[in-house]
């Protein structure tokens, strides 16, 4: 008894999955050098804040915590 193919084989689904791949990418809006520049510039100065903050309430939370325990 012959064993029926469900479908196409993994090199052939494989195949189409690349080609589907490379034709959506084709449709993606690519932003500029500018853009990127720019983005990547709010991103950095927003993780300087928030590295600030996280620093800042670091200390405030270890000297009460260490004055709590000087306490008891």
């Amino acid at each position: 008894m012959a064993k029926q193919a469900d479908g196409p084989g993994p090199i052939q689904r494989f195949q189409t999955f690349f080609n589907e791949v490379r034709v959506e990418m084709t449709k993606v809006a690519w932003p500029s050098k500018e853009e990127v520049k720019a983005s990547t510039s709010v991103v950095l100065m927003l993780l300087a804040i928030l590295a600030f903050i996280v620093g800042t309430m670091d200390i405030v939370f270890r000297t009460v915590v260490v004055t709590l325990l000087k306490i008891a």
